[in-house]
């Protein structure tokens, strides 16, 4: 290892002030100095530590965190890195090096320190979790895990007072930009080589605000000045600082061609995560250039009234307690509930134990005249991205951001919720409970409602022993954010020829969400049994056996909507024309399903075979009950006459067409299929089996609540479905637009399996606010085989 140590005092001083201290003979008067020319002379402490090396060996890393156990005791559980190698990139020796200056001006210390990593790469071989025991019990690999900084990795923080100062605005430039993630899995545990799940990652982020320490909500990082007493709010007034997304360059920039600079001139948003995958490499070769494109998303531009904050918790207190800004509070008994195996049930050991991590972060978007000018820089209006990985794919822009209510002069914004990450010892899990699906009438019997407490109550796995686990859970996540303006974009690589550049349309999508919770668990698992995969077209089934995969149990829930209807969970199409005669404001007309209230609940395991991303999940539950509707926004004032849409617009039933009831509950195994490039465009696929074992499809008239039911459903369905975004072929040479469509296949009984026909047992109709009967039974259908494809395309209009 080589290492370089230096260490800078300097004294810069002014062409007086050296002329002075040159004169070598004595003299007996001195020139007055003014105060400009002393005002050049200063003097700076600091240091410059620069450390390379060839290559860094680390046996294990480790986090150690506190689980129950259903044997109603705590004990300690670990995540293991294991065999973890430091080596450089390209041939370049990886190192570090950090900058320290401090300065004071009467009592204050202010410092300027900057962090810079060469870029490098990390391998790991394996993770595991594993408890304390003098012999400890370890559940199998989690898989390899490969890093690579292919930009410098650098922090810059300067503060005018300390680290620490709730009323000192401190400076934050964070780059983290170009960074590959690999998770490697072996598609049977002989094999020499491993698919790969790629995650590429940009946070590249510049800020102003405040950085301090709090007793009991840990370390905090606000852009407003923080106080206990503040109440929140996500009005344009008091921003006193700001979180700019900074776009990154592409690693590759000065090789593309100026004509494939694609919608953003060959940069990446600012935060940016692209999901690709890679077949067949081999063990710790990380190769992105091979990586086929799965999904990106992405966010660009100004952020304020922002705030983060990380704590650890404990079962004794609140991650938030007394915290009038950050909401939701939720006791970690509630949280997850009690650890438990099999039908042993802890009384007083919780699932997340008596430490973990508590995180949460918000912020307020800005938009176009509204990026807050803070000193001599005015922020770009944000701006969210969503469409194909890597290069030579298309995506779609959200821009325009605002509240649900028309013209509210608050700021559309983003709630993470509280989200603790633990690990456990347990074989189900607790999510709160979704007082609209508890309570919604689900055919006509009395008490007969779409969920049942048992519904929240989430399996991690079905084996006969616990395998510890990581768990991530979210508690009271929003975004509340409707895009009144979208466009179509194409990512580097797409040729000027077949790149999207109008940029004048007037209609966006909406896609809002209120109150999610959810809970995430994985842990090590083999797996044998079917994948699936797309040839020429046509779902393919072929089989694995022993194949390295991540056990995974998912619960979600969101809500409708809040008590004053002015937050909602909702799917939208946004008119966002302007109208002349209402002072060239959008129309805000709309159409879509809002007031989504839905709960998906599931367990089983995802692996990369094949380069796809696979998943089985035996028992999943969907759930979900909505309203398909069409008018105005709350607050627009119509289009055609003088009537403005009443801003409870979304708790009254004058928009709503159909309300749409939905259960289902099945074995479903599919697969994510990478597509970049297709004839039409860019395509999201996913492929697979749904065998349905009890389901329902209930619609219902707004008016007197009566419903037609396809009830008691079963049978199997194969289903290849899509989202391509391509160009408006009609007419593209003039528009220069895209569109997007959802393609739908459905292969009824795909094996021609007398005991898998598609059979809705019973067709019901339900009277008007029916509570006590069973409703009138009107016959049943069967489907013995047959496919049902549709198409839906959007195209925007100029």
């Amino acid at each position: 290892m080589k290492k370089k140590n230096v260490i800078h005092k300097a004294f810069a001083l002014s062409a007086l002030s050296v002329s002075i201290i040159l004169l070598s003979q004595p003299v007996f008067a001195l020139e007055e100095l003014t105060d400009q020319a002393l005002s050049n002379v200063n003097g700076q402490d600091g240091v410059d530590l620069s450390i390379d090396f060839d290559r860094a060996n680390f046996d294990k890393f480790y986090w150690e965190d506190k689980a129950g156990s259903a044997a109603d005791i705590e004990q300690n559980l670990r995540a293991n890195a294991n065999n973890v190698i430091f080596s450089g990139m390209g041939g370049a020796q990886p190192g570090v090096n950090l900058k320290f200056n401090a300065g004071s001006e009467g009592t204050k210390t202010g410092l300027d320190a900057q962090l810079v990593l060469k870029p490098f790469t990390m391998a790991i071989d394996s993770w595991t979790l594993c408890d304390t025991a003098a012999t400890p019990s370890c559940g199998g690999s989690l898989g390899s895990l490969g890093l690579q900084v292919a930009s410098p990795l650098s922090i810059r923080l300067t503060t005018p007072n300390g680290i620490f100062s709730a009323s000192e605005q401190a400076a934050l430039k964070l780059g983290l930009n170009n960074l590959n993630l690999f998770i490697g899995q072996k598609q049977n545990l002989a094999a020499l080589t491993q698919n790969q799940l790629l995650s590429k990652l940009n946070f590249n982020l510049s800020g102003k605000g405040f950085i301090t320490i709090d007793p009991a909500k840990g370390l905090l990082i606000t852009t407003n000045q923080y106080s206990a007493t503040t109440t929140k709010s996500h009005t344009p007034s008091g921003t006193l600082g700001y979180v700019d997304f900074d776009r990154v360059d592409d690693p590759n920039k000065s090789t593309i061609p100026t004509a494939q600079y694609g919608t953003y001139a060959a940069t990446n948003s600012g935060i940016n995560i692209e999901l690709s995958t890679v077949k067949n490499a081999a063990a710790g070769v990380y190769d992105a250039s091979a990586a086929k494109g799965l999904i990106r998303v992405g966010a660009s531009g100004r952020i304020v009234d922002g705030t983060l904050q990380v704590r650890g918790i404990s079962a004794a207190g609140k991650i938030n307690p007394t915290d009038n800004n950050l909401t939701n509070t939720h006791e970690l008994n509630n949280v997850l509930g009690f650890a438990n195996q099999g039908a042993t049930t802890a009384s007083n050991s919780t699932v997340i134990g008596s430490s973990g991590i508590g995180f949460r972060m918000r912020g307020s978007f800005t938009n176009l005249g509204d990026q807050m000018l803070t000193g001599a820089k005015t922020g770009e209006a944000t701006t969210l991205e969503i469409g194909g990985a890597g290069n030579n794919s298309y995506g779609f822009e959200f821009s325009n951001l605002t509240p649900l209510i028309s013209g509210s002069t608050e700021r559309a914004y983003f709630d993470s919720g509280d989200i603790f990450l633990n690990l456990a010892n347990t074989q189900t899990i607790r999510l709160p409970e979704n007082s609209v699906l508890r309570t919604a009438r689900f055919g006509g019997i009395a008490g007969q409602y779409l969920t049942s407490t048992n519904d929240y109550i989430q399996k991690i796995h079905n084996d006969a022993v616990n395998p510890y686990s990581l768990i991530l859970a979210i508690r009271g996540m929003n975004f509340q954010a409707l895009s009144r303006q979208g466009r179509f974009t194409s990512s580097t690589g797409v040729s000027t020829a077949n790149a999207f550049t109008n940029q004048n349309n007037y209609w966006g999508l909406a896609l809002p969400i209120y109150n999610l919770n959810a809970n995430l668990a994985t842990y090590a698992k083999s797996y044998t049994g079917d994948i699936f995969g797309l040839t020429n077209g046509i779902v393919t089934k072929s089989t694995v056996t022993d194949s390295q995969r991540l056990g995974l149990a998912l619960a979600l829930s969101t809500e409708g909507r809040d008590a004053a209807g002015s937050k909602t969970t909702s799917i939208m199409v946004i008119d966002g024309s302007p109208v002349s005669t209402n002072g060239n404001k959008p129309t805000d007309y709309y159409l879509g399903l809002r007031n989504i209230d839905m709960l998906l609940r599931g367990y089983g395991s995802m692996g990369f075979e094949n380069g796809n991303v696979n998943l089985t999940m035996p028992d999943l539950l969907m759930v979900m009950s909505a309203e398909l509707a069409a008018g105005y926004l709350p607050g627009a004032k119509y289009k055609s006459y003088a009537y403005t849409s009443p801003l409870d617009n979304f708790k009254l039933t004058n928009d709503i067409l159909l309300g749409i009831k939905i259960k289902m509950l099945g074995d479903m195994g599919f697969a994510l299929i990478p597509n970049n490039a297709t004839a039409d465009g860019n395509a999201l696929t996913i492929v697979g089996d749904y065998k349905l074992t009890d389901g329902a499809i209930q619609l219902s008239d707004p008016v007197d609540g009566s419903m037609m039911g396809l009830d008691n459903i079963s049978g199997k369905i194969r289903f290849n479905n899509s989202i391509v975004i391509g160009k408006n072929t009609t007419d593209y040479t003039v528009d220069k637009q895209g569109n997007v469509a959802f393609n739908y296949a459905l292969n009824f009984n795909p094996d021609k399996n007398p005991n898998e026909v598609f059979r809705v047992k019973d067709i019901n109709f339900y009277p008007p606010n029916s509570a006590n009967t069973t409703g009138q039974r009107l016959g049943e259908m069967v489907m013995t085989g047959g496919r049902l494809s549709s198409s839906l395309t959007l195209t925007p209009r100029n």
